[in-house]
């Protein structure tokens, strides 16, 4: 009998909202597997990998999955293994090293497709989209969407091309992680210790302090505690404008 699972990273809930599209999966947060909160099951058949671009590649957490847990399981099991990658512009490199990370480990991708949805990375990003942007660049996405789900239904076989920068933006992409504090982030006075912020950061960077949050020093940049703080106390220099989101905020909490 198949048993298929989908491993998932996501910031804002994009990659999330479309990883419950997929029927009878099992959902399964890969920042709860790289935290031992998680695991994956022995019997599964079909596994799916999805997740954002990040810096043109592959997330650090999503790195971390693949060379950590995915590296030290039997995967004899596998039998299709699918992403879909949600991207702001475009998501070729992420799937050709995907691709090449899952091949260096010995699992072979049967199938993988990156898909515009929304995007709300700030430093690049001047306006975050709106509730009727949002919609206008899903209902544009539809269609793909479909075709990627009946796809993986049918168990279809799709691989990634090499980009023509492939090999420099993997080592590039290789070296990012969790980094720096934003300098153009911050904590209001108006912070109300509510710990949404920390309940949902991926790389658990916010810890409340006696009078408010504080943001530490390993961001993953995914914005997800500026756009989801309800009194809007995390502000950003320049910015005001908030992306609201495709999932509830209780989905995105991981402590």
């Amino acid at each position: 009998m198949e048993k298929t699972v989908i491993a998932y990273y996501t910031g804002t809930g994009n990659t999330l909202e479309l990883a419950k599209r997929i029927k009878g999966a099992e959902l399964v947060d890969i920042i709860r597997i790289n935290e031992g909160n998680a695991t994956l099951d022995d019997d599964i058949t079909r596994l799916g990998i999805f997740f954002p671009v990040y810096m043109g590649g592959v997330p650090y957490p999503v790195r971390e999955f693949i060379s950590s847990t995915l590296n030290g399981r039997d995967n004899s099991s596998l039998q299709y293994v699918f992403s879909l990658i949600t991207c702001g512009s475009g998501g070729k490199n992420a799937e050709w090293m995907l691709d090449r990370s899952l091949q260096d480990i010995g699992i072979g991708l049967s199938y993988t497709l990156s898909i515009r949805y929304p995007d709300s990375y700030l430093p690049l990003v001047s306006k975050v989209p709106d509730e009727n942007k949002t919609k206008e660049i899903l209902s544009k996405a539809e269609e793909k969407i479909q075709k990627a789900i009946e796809d993986i239904e049918k168990e279809e076989i799709k691989l990634p091309s090499k980009p023509l920068l492939g090999k420099i933006m993997s080592k590039m992409v290789s070296k990012t992680g969790p980094s720096a504090k934003d300098k153009k982030m911050s904590v209001g006075t108006d912070c109300i210790r509510c710990g949404t912020c920390a309940s949902i950061c991926p790389s658990g960077n916010i810890v409340i302090g006696e009078k408010k949050a504080e943001i530490g020093d390993k961001c993953l940049h995914c914005y997800a505690c500026y756009n989801f703080c309800p009194n809007g106390a995390i502000k950003y220099e320049g910015r005001n404008d908030h992306y609201k989101g495709l999932v509830k905020i209780e989905e995105l909490k991981r402590r």
